[in-house]
């Protein structure tokens, strides 16, 4: 898993994480944040490589599925975006009303 992905299911994590089971949780964390190999995970927690495998295949498509769904981490970027250079004072009625829009969509 290079970078870029262990960076999205962190963040897929972060919106969706309470979605897996406590076993899911622990063995995403030990792959992803603290970036052990399958058979450490697997030793760790005396298991089998493959039981580590299929809980975070489990958890990925999990975090996948459901942002496919929701949308919450496409939405939040974009409301991100859509504030990133706007102070309290400059957000016009125009501006919440897009960010109304957007919410709604």
């Amino acid at each position: 898993m290079n970078l870029e992905e262990r960076v999205q299911i962190a963040i897929l994590t972060k919106y969706y994480g309470n979605l897996l089971t406590e076993r899911q949780k622990d063995i995403l964390s030990m792959y992803v944040d603290s970036n052990l190999s399958l058979a450490e995970v697997s030793e760790e927690l005396n298991i089998s490589r493959q039981a580590v495998k299929d809980a975070l295949d489990k958890a990925f498509i999990t975090l996948k599925d459901t942002e496919e769904k929701l949308h919450f981490v496409d939405k939040d970027a974009k409301l991100k975006e859509i504030i990133k250079n706007k102070s309290p004072n400059q957000i016009d009625e125009a501006t919440k009303l897009e960010l109304i829009a957007y919410l709604e969509d």
